[in-house]
């Protein structure tokens, strides 16, 4: 096997991964299930910051080689699901200075939430409004980052099909 087939292939896994927990999350999110929709959430956003991770050629050289004139990634941008993932993945660090700044103001956690105008962002801890994931005072769209896992995924299938 080429060996750019491997990162292609590993690749398309963690966009499978991803598909599966976001669908998770659309199910959860039709029933209500906080807990389940932000457990979905958060294993979607893993799944999809390690198909930006394993394509990102430009902090590896050596990856860059191997893949080179085999992935276009020009139409897909998966940057924004990359800070999403830190403020996860550094969490204490951010539940730290949200604490820290925590006022006595009312706050939110782990909601689901519809139409969240007047409430300052600061009171975001988690939250989702729509297709909307709050968290630590920004706001992260979900659709966008789904539509890009998407058409990767058509991508990246045609790349192994065609290469």
């Amino acid at each position: 096997m080429e060996k750019w087939r491997i990162y292609i292939q590993e690749a398309l896994c963690q966009i499978d991964f991803a598909k599966r927990a976001y669908k998770e999350f659309e199910q959860a999110l039709l029933l209500g299930d906080a807990v389940t929709v932000f457990y979905s959430l958060h294993h979607f956003i893993v799944h999809a910051t390690n198909v930006d991770k394993l394509l990102d050629l430009k902090n590896n050289p050596r990856r860059a080689k191997l893949l080179e004139g085999h992935v276009n990634l020009k139409d897909v941008d998966l940057k924004l699901i990359r800070k999403l993932r830190n403020h996860l993945e550094h969490f204490d660090e951010r539940l730290d200075v949200w604490v820290g700044n925590h006022d006595g103001h009312a706050f939110f956690d782990m909601n689901i939430i519809t139409g969240t105008k007047g409430f300052p962002n600061k009171i975001f801890l988690r939250a989702l409004d729509g297709y909307t994931f709050k968290f630590y005072g920004e706001d992260f769209p979900l659709i966008p980052i789904f539509e890009s896992i998407e058409k990767l995924n058509s991508q990246l299938l045609i790349t192994l099909e065609s290469g």
